[in-house]
């Protein structure tokens, strides 16, 4: 085993160890060279990455690479450098605290990218430098979770969609690495039963790795080797950390540290002033996942007010259904006003809180979703496969686009359906659809409030079925011809 991976080029002594993976092909570091040395770096993106970070590198082995932050509700995202010491120093600390040495041959597989500092990491640096497998093809959907002595680089939200849906591999992965958001304790033990350890990161792409845990037990978790805390106060921690070239850090995490070990609290920047008021809106969420209607919640300020998107537990669905939106909504700003002078004004019911590639709050989707002019549907359950995916909705009776069509007898309106599955291929498939070329269409029955409907979705190379039906009857359907795919 090389010592690092800049061994691999400099004799013909590793040629023939593989280091790349994919369901096509495994290359050897022999393969690497020849591709390197013809200038081809195919089509898939994790291998384009792979290759242009390693010319890169080879050419300059003080390379500096280039990572964006993703941002927060008050600042945009940031360009921040790093030097390969850094991510050597890192991938060394991990490597021995974690006792990775002793866990024999690895494959690492991922759902994220490159691009981002978790997965450049995990997936990139550490399997090269300590000479394990990377698979270069992206874990796109639970199924795909089917490697032998696997390390899993992914992110809460995946994990979400394994346990919502069930999805036991078939091949259980040896480790499960997390990061990108704090991981709830209910899914951190159902990782645990589809994997040997399960081990939570937690960093920055400022700081890489601060820390980490490998328990559902605790909420303590270990510092890494190379950072130091230097400070703790209402203002948030300052560390000291060996991989990042600004070694100075200062981060917006409330903790409590003692004997190596920290505990993180909250995040000190998302408080805001809305009619001259303060409110943190940390506290408001934590107040909101108190009621039994609420499973969990995300709050931001939209248009000078509180904008809170809510996923209901089945008390709550059960009141939409029953009650409406609109007592529902009464009941949740009633349970808040004793301890908030500022509560949410708008609010939009959803299954989940979006999540972009990174793990993180994708606040651009959810700004998305609350500049809709229509009222969304109430998603009582759904699933959703590489191919296939289904939805069961409820239009509810008070929702703004049954006013007027009609006043006696209010109708799901045959644009509506259309735009909503639009609006649902693109969040089961990531997929742009040609919505002025949609053919096949067929209205066969109408859509009455409150009705429960299954939308059912069938993608392949070039469209997607659409079916709104249920155990009696088909109401419409139609075929989306797929304009583009994308991450979204």
């Amino acid at each position: 085993m090389a010592n690092n991976f800049f061994e691999y080029f400099e004799s013909d002594k590793y040629d023939k160890k593989i280091i790349l993976k994919s369901a096509d092909k495994n290359y050897s570091v022999l393969d690497v060279k020849n591709l390197l040395e013809k200038g081809y770096f195919g089509n898939n993106e994790n291998l384009i990455s792979i290759l242009d970070t390693i010319k890169n590198v080879l050419k300059n082995k003080d390379h500096i690479f280039h990572f964006s932050t993703s941002g927060s509700t008050s600042n945009k995202g940031k360009i921040i450098p790093k030097k390969l010491i850094n991510f050597e120093l890192e991938c060394e600390d991990l490597t021995r605290q974690l006792n990775l040495m002793e866990c024999g041959d690895l494959e690492f597989i991922t759902t994220t990218t490159m691009e981002h500092i978790y997965g450049f990491a995990f997936q990139f640096i550490i399997p090269f430098l300590k000479g394990y497998v990377v698979n270069i093809d992206r874990i796109n959907y639970p199924e795909d979770v089917n490697h032998k002595n696997a390390v899993l680089i992914t992110t809460p939200s995946f994990l979400d969609i394994m346990k919502r849906y069930n999805v036991i591999p078939k091949i259980k992965p040896k480790i499960i690495m997390t990061a990108g958001a704090k991981i709830k304790d209910d899914l951190y033990k159902f990782a645990e039963t589809i994997s040997d350890r399960v081990i939570d990161i937690y960093g920055s792409t400022e700081t890489n790795t601060i820390g980490f845990r490998e328990s559902s037990n605790t909420n303590k978790l270990t510092l890494l080797d190379g950072v130091e805390i230097l400070s703790v106060d209402d203002n948030g921690t300052t560390i000291k950390t060996n991989y990042s070239i600004q070694n100075i850090q200062h981060i917006k995490d409330r903790i409590i540290f003692e004997n190596g070990k920290f505990e993180i609290l909250g995040r000190l920047d998302r408080t805001v002033k809305i009619q001259e008021k303060r409110i943190d809106l940390n506290i408001l969420e934590n107040k909101i996942k108190e009621n039994e209607m609420t499973d969990d919640c995300y709050c931001f300020e939209y248009k000078n007010k509180v904008a809170c998107l809510l996923i209901p537990t089945e008390i709550g669905k059960k009141a939409l259904l029953n009650e409406g939106k609109i007592e529902v909504i009464k009941k949740l700003k009633k349970f808040l006003k004793d301890d908030f002078e500022i509560i949410p004004q708008r609010w939009k019911f959803y299954d989940e809180i979006p999540i972009n590639e990174r793990g993180k709050i994708n606040k651009e989707k959810i700004k998305e979703i609350f500049n809709l002019n229509l009222s969304l549907p109430l998603i009582l359950n759904s699933k959703i496969e590489k191919e296939n995916a289904t939805f069961e909705l409820c239009f509810l009776k008070n929702s703004n686009f049954f006013k007027g069509h009609f006043e006696n007898f209010p109708i799901l309106a045959g644009v509506v359906q259309l735009f909503y599955a639009d609006f649902f291929i693109k969040k089961a498939f990531k997929i742009d659809c040609k919505k002025g070329q949609i053919r096949k269409i067929k209205f066969s029955n109408i859509i009455r409030p409150n009705n429960k409907i299954k939308l059912n979705l069938i993608k392949n190379e070039k469209n997607v079925t659409f079916e709104y039906k249920d155990e009696n009857q088909t109401y419409s359907g139609g075929v989306f011809p797929i304009k583009n795919y994308f991450v979204g």
